[in-house]
């Protein structure tokens, strides 16, 4: 069988839940609409479309796709600027290039974000992105995943996903892959998983190089 790696973006590569939330403050804002901590966190790991339609609830005279892209796009610059890597992505990436093993990144973020993060990757690291823009279902559904894999040309069941938040938990495990969930976000794995790990950095190279032999 054919097997690869899977990496989601924000909470399991990189730190930019915290960009994400003050570029959400700064646009409600402008706008004038209330968007509270409480607001900002529910976000996490939630389709894009789902809080641009609480913004428009609250009052913002845009339609979906300019708050997401105006938002989307503040992120991507910032992530650009100055890459909030997570203990042990960038080290485990660099091998992952080393190596040759097929990997792909799998995001509900906007092309914009993920394109942002591969040019910051060691080269050869991702292969390519999934991003929001690429499906018409994100994650928590089983298409991100389900695309990625296909594309790798990976059997599912060989595929080991690096998940974070609750939604690509899901998502990962209906696609049929391998789940290894970070507690970066929550203090467990909502769905079953394979492991259950603190940051990449707690992971031995050589054992994941290993399981995927």
């Amino acid at each position: 069988m054919t097997a690869a790696l899977l990496f989601d973006m924000d909470g399991t590569l990189i730190d930019s839940e915290p960009v994400w939330h003050e570029q959400m403050r700064a646009f409600a804002k402008i706008h004038r609409i209330e968007w509270t901590t409480e607001d900002a966190h529910w976000t996490t790991g939630r389709p894009m479309i789902e809080w641009a339609d609480r913004m428009r609830d609250r009052g913002v005279a845009l339609d979906r796709a300019s708050i997401i892209d105006t938002v989307a796009s503040a992120v991507a610059d910032a992530v650009r600027d100055d890459v909030p890597w997570l203990p042990g992505s960038l080290a485990l990436l660099q091998r992952v290039a080393d190596a040759g093993v097929p990997a792909a990144l799998v995001t509900n973020a906007t092309a914009g974000n993920a394109q942002a993060l591969l040019e910051a990757a060691p080269e050869g690291a991702l292969r390519f992105a999934v991003s929001a823009d690429d499906v018409e279902r994100s994650k928590p559904d089983r298409e991100p995943y389900a695309l990625a894999i296909r594309r790798l040309g990976a059997d599912a069941s060989a595929c080991i996903a690096f998940e974070d938040s609750r939604s690509g938990a899901q998502s990962v495990v209906a696609a049929g892959a391998r789940l290894w969930f970070l507690t970066t976000q929550l203090p467990s794995s909502p769905v079953p998983a394979e492991r259950t790990i603190g940051t990449l950095a707690d992971i031995d190279h050589d054992e994941l190089l290993s399981l995927l032999a």
